[in-house]
């Protein structure tokens, strides 16, 4: 989509996604250094899916044939 770089919303959510990864990634060693293992699983699953959506993110704006949601 041409232009799409220049929207403040979609710039801003690319930061918020990676910030919401690198934040369950540090709290997952945190839990797991700490010996939380249920927190730190969690927060190490919710990184695993900051990561897919980041990618997934990636990868349609890389698309221009793929479909817009």
């Amino acid at each position: 989509m041409a232009g799409s770089e220049g929207n403040p919303v979609r710039v801003m959510m690319r930061y918020v996604r990676w910030i919401g990864f690198v934040a369950c990634s540090l709290a997952g060693l945190g839990y797991l250094l700490a010996g939380a293992f249920n927190m730190a699983g969690l927060m190490i699953a919710l990184a695993v899916l900051s990561w897919i959506n980041i990618r997934r993110k990636r990868d349609d704006a890389q698309d221009p044939q793929a479909p817009h949601r």
